[in-house]
């Protein structure tokens, strides 16, 4: 229905200049690489849409760090160590002390002088246990004190060595004025109102409409930029084709297709796709019995219909996957094969496991429990709105009666984190290829860290323990691999597939470079 539409609206507005047209589109378009081209012009409002709202916009506290709409948004306000903070660092031969000298003359965005001190603050409040900040803590709780001996200058003692949490120290930390940091936790103002160092300073924030951001100095070069939350895929298209977004993001499979077959759509617009670090998966939750055992959860990535659903839902643009690590690395085992659809194999191995139709009511069975669960979607998804029906069409003829529970996008988290699902399906995004995969698949964040699945296996626990204290590149390669080829053979996931950025810019908009951290918005200009 929406891609009948969309190409509707792409034939109504590509017959406004016809003779302006182009015959075809090259293949830069066709392949979506961003092009660079063009003198920079200052001004203008840069008009984005995102198909989500941020629940904060801060990535210190839980209740906001685990959403990419959050990463994204408040990248232009915040910076890291690494970024622009520091200028230099360095640890000691034993990784125990690592000492930081701050950049002078830099200075948060409501004037207050970047100092040592506004890092210990943040370093702070993040290992604070009573804090709900378990997403940064996990990568800095070695954290062992904090010293500032001068304004530009930061010593951190750590109680052993960790690699991971050297880099999260200078790579993934922004960096908050000490004094946004006073006061109860939970209700501070700058988690939704951002004070930070970066090359655009937060303007005003209305809830369900748009959030906007002004150039903060010299660094950018577009005066504004809106971010517009536009949730239904309907709305946010009718919107686009008004022209009311300089960039179109989250386009869906079908929608950038049907960009293909449209002159309007290479005349006005440049395709971006990129591949950003990204995975998506399905989630069943192993602490419900029927889901504790290997082989029904291998059962269940056998009876999804992976070429099925890149035909007809993905459109053969997102590659399938195996791996929790950056395809791009050498983390991830090349020999690892995808789990193949087998349904008449898969009914075998549920067999052995136990289950069977004892009543000849088409459902399986298992110790007087019924094979029947409902899968957590978020009611705005349109892509799990067109897989689960196929998906649970094949389960369905495999005796396992699963349906869909639809919950708004806004109350979606708030049922995974509690696990309150039985099955589920998200994300993880990461903005760097080096990942801690600790807290996602470690047994010792089933209650409060991000492994809301539950997954529990001792040997996978001791090699994300020794990737902790590994620095040599080959040792901590071999140790990634064998992490990914035991997570997939437990089936810790149902691995789907990576999940590319696919977006649209207005064609006057230049300089597009998008990267793992999705795009600098400050390199960016509008054209006259």
């Amino acid at each position: 229905m929406i891609r009948a539409w969309l190409i509707a609206v792409l034939f109504v507005a590509g017959c406004k200049k016809p003779d302006a047209l182009p015959s075809s589109p090259d293949e830069a378009w066709l392949e979506g690489r961003a092009l660079t081209q063009g003198t920079p012009v200052n001004g203008g409002t840069l008009t984005i849409r995102l198909p989500l709202e941020p629940a904060g916009l801060t990535r210190l506290h839980d209740r906001f760090a685990e959403g990419t709409m959050t990463r994204i948004t408040v990248g232009p306000v915040y910076e890291t160590l690494a970024g622009r903070l520091a200028e230099k660092w360095s640890t000691n031969d034993e990784h125990t002390v690592t000492t930081i000298e701050l950049k002078k003359g830099i200075k948060f965005h409501d004037g207050t002088p970047f100092t040592s001190g506004d890092v210990k603050a943040t370093l702070e409040v993040i290992i604070a246990p009573d804090n709900a900040s378990t997403v940064l803590r996990t990568s800095l709780d070695l954290i062992d004190g904090i010293e500032t001996p001068d304004p530009h200058r930061v010593i951190v003692r750590w109680s052993r060595p960790s690699y991971f949490s050297e880099y999260t120290l200078v790579s993934s930390v922004p960096i908050m004025p000490a004094h946004a940091l006073e006061g109860e936790w939970d209700t501070l103002k700058v988690h939704r109102a951002p004070i930070g160092t970066g090359p655009f300073r937060f303007e005003k924030w209305e809830p369900g409409v748009s959030l906007s951001y002004v150039k903060a100095d010299d660094r950018a070069h577009v005066q504004r930029v809106v971010f517009r939350f536009v949730k239904d895929e309907g709305s946010a298209l009718r919107a686009w084709e008004r022209g009311e977004f300089d960039v179109m993001t989250r386009l869906s499979p079908a929608n950038w297709r049907a960009m293909e077959k449209q002159p309007w759509s290479w005349q006005q617009y440049q395709r971006v796709r990129f591949s950003e670090n990204t995975y998506s998966w399905i989630g069943f939750n192993q602490r419900h019995a029927m889901f504790r055992d290997v082989d029904t959860r291998r059962a269940l990535a056998m009876l999804y219909p992976a070429e099925l659903i890149a035909k007809n839902v993905t459109l053969d643009l997102e590659p399938a996957t195996t791996c929790p690590y950056f395809p791009g690395s050498q983390s991830c085992d090349p020999e690892v094969e995808p789990i193949a659809f087998e349904p008449e194999a898969a009914k075998e191995l549920l067999k052995n496991a136990g289950w069977k139709d004892e009543d000849d009511d088409g459902v399986l069975e298992r110790e007087g429990q019924k094979f029947t669960f409902s899968f957590l979607v978020p009611a705005q998804s349109v892509r799990m709105a067109k897989l689960l029906p196929i998906y649970l069409d094949v389960l369905k003829d495999a005796g396992i009666d699963a349906h869909i529970e639809t919950v708004d996008v806004s109350a979606y988290m708030s049922r995974v984190r509690p696990h309150d699902f039985d099955a589920m399906a998200l994300s993880w995004s990461s903005p760097t290829d080096v990942q801690d995969n600790f807290q996602n698949f470690h047994s010792s964040q089933r209650d409060d860290g991000s492994n809301f699945v539950g997954y529990s296996n001792p040997e996978v626990d001791v090699l994300l323990e020794k990737l902790r204290v590994t620095w040599n590149p080959e040792e901590r390669i071999a140790m990634e691999r064998e992490v990914h080829r035991r997570v997939y053979a437990d089936q810790a996931y149902l691995f789907l597939t990576r999940t590319p950025t696919l977006d649209a810019f207005r064609r006057n908009v230049q300089n597009v470079k998008p990267s793992l951290a999705w795009y600098d918005l400050s390199s960016l200009w509008i054209s006259k």
